[in-house]
């Protein structure tokens, strides 16, 4: 076939200048190297964040908080935060919720063992739907129930880390003091980390009693105290929050102290942000295959200039403009084809070293390469090609085999 024999001169005549050939490519290599590597990187990290979030609940995710009044309440009216009346009148009220949770958290803290061993740790005030709500598990023990809520019980549960610094794995049945509240530890959490989700403490140092019990010697419990609703598809987001909007209006008489976030929109911004973040990334490293194919049309010039006297050969053998202007558009296609091609594969390679480095460094990591990525850098390099060599093809078609055979 016709073609083959376009490739096969093409590639004899790349062979003929190898360096200026390998020089001319690299920076389609580079270009082409530049989008899979660092798009598939970006797209790994996107997963990674979205994954982790929607184990979370993702966009399900609702969240009561509360917030400065714009407007003074009246006297006998709005508290100016969230109480337990109202997280029982919405649990009550509210449809589609497949967890909820009333909590709050107390920063930083100094915490002792019944040995006299210190540490520091993140202080949580919660209800008995904190662990569900935060899909936490289970290592050791038992978790507080919505009776010892209820009872003031002087309970509590501490995170992995806890439990490993102050008694080595083994928590269950210890006493912990939090500043200069003593309570039972019950139960200790699995192991568990996300990769930037912050609720206001840290997923594997942390201890949480009741939030009743805890209110008893903090007084800033429910000042600062939020509810985390999730609901059981993100169609029914709207619903949930008008109905706790206007739950939250009656009860508060119409003062706007509190706010409603929806994490629907978050993850909408979200997925907007890093998009755009990877067109950016993928517009950078298409200007290095802008500045190969400057190189590829420089390079067919050189190459129509060198091979004046063949053009005009050919032509008096009876070769036509179109097959002329088509081997040397081979001729272009094939050099960027070859660098856009080892660039690729390049940039799949390194892409997969660099994710398997990061994912032992980090388990939440998820691995991927992004297979858009690799389409475009493949036809932007063939692409890039022929459009640069258009120029230098057709200045070769036009030649006058007359006048090419006497240079």
């Amino acid at each position: 076939m016709r073609w083959r024999e376009y490739l096969r001169v093409a590639l004899r005549a790349l062979r003929a200048n190898r360096f200026r050939s390998l020089l001319t490519v690299s920076s389609i290599t580079l270009g082409a190297f530049s989008i899979v590597f660092m798009s598939s990187l970006a797209q790994s990290g996107l997963t990674t964040l979205a994954r982790d979030i929607e184990e979370l609940g993702g966009a399900r995710i609702i969240m009561i908080a509360p917030k400065k009044a714009e407007r003074s309440p009246k006297k006998g009216g709005s508290p100016g935060f969230i109480t337990t009346r109202d997280r029982d009148r919405l649990y009550a009220a509210l449809p589609h919720l497949k967890a909820a949770t009333m909590f709050s958290t107390l920063d930083r803290r100094d915490i002792s063992n019944d040995q006299g061993r210190t540490g520091r740790t993140d202080f949580v005030a919660a209800d008995a739907g904190f662990f569900q709500a935060f899909g936490l598990r289970l290592a050791k023990g038992r978790l507080f129930t919505s009776e010892e809520v209820k009872q003031h019980a002087r309970v509590c549960v501490v995170a992995h880390d806890v439990a490993k610094n102050l008694w080595d794995g083994e928590a269950v049945g210890r006493w912990l003091t939090i500043d200069d509240q003593r309570c039972e530890v019950v139960g200790q959490l699995a192991k568990v980390d996300h990769w930037d989700s912050n609720f206001g403490f840290a997923w594997l140092d942390f201890a949480v009693m009741p939030l009743d019990s805890a209110a008893e010697t903090n007084s800033g419990v429910f000042e600062g105290g939020a509810i985390l609703m999730q609901t059981q598809h993100v169609s029914d987001n709207d619903v949930v929050k008008r109905i706790a909007n206007a739950i939250l209006s009656d009860r508060h008489r119409d003062v706007d102290d509190f706010q409603i976030w929806d994490f629907n929109r978050f993850m909408a911004q979200f997925h907007s942000m890093f998009a755009l973040m990877e067109a950016v990334v993928g517009l950078i490293a298409g200007v290095a295959l802008v500045v190969g194919g400057i190189g590829v049309m420089n390079m067919m010039l050189v190459s129509v200039s060198e091979r004046t006297k063949e053009i005009g050969v050919r032509k008096a053998l009876g070769a036509g403009p179109a097959a002329i202007s088509t081997q040397f558009l081979f001729e272009a296609a094939t050099l960027s084809g070859l660098g856009g091609l080892s660039g690729t594969i390049a940039g799949v390679s390194m892409a997969l070293l660099a994710n398997m480095l990061i994912a032992r460094a980090k388990e939440l990591w998820v691995s991927e390469i992004s297979v858009v990525a690799v389409a475009v850098a493949l036809v932007s390099s063939l692409a890039i090609g022929l459009i640069f060599g258009f120029f230098p093809a057709r200045a070769a078609s036009r030649l006058d085999p007359v006048v090419a055979m006497r240079r």
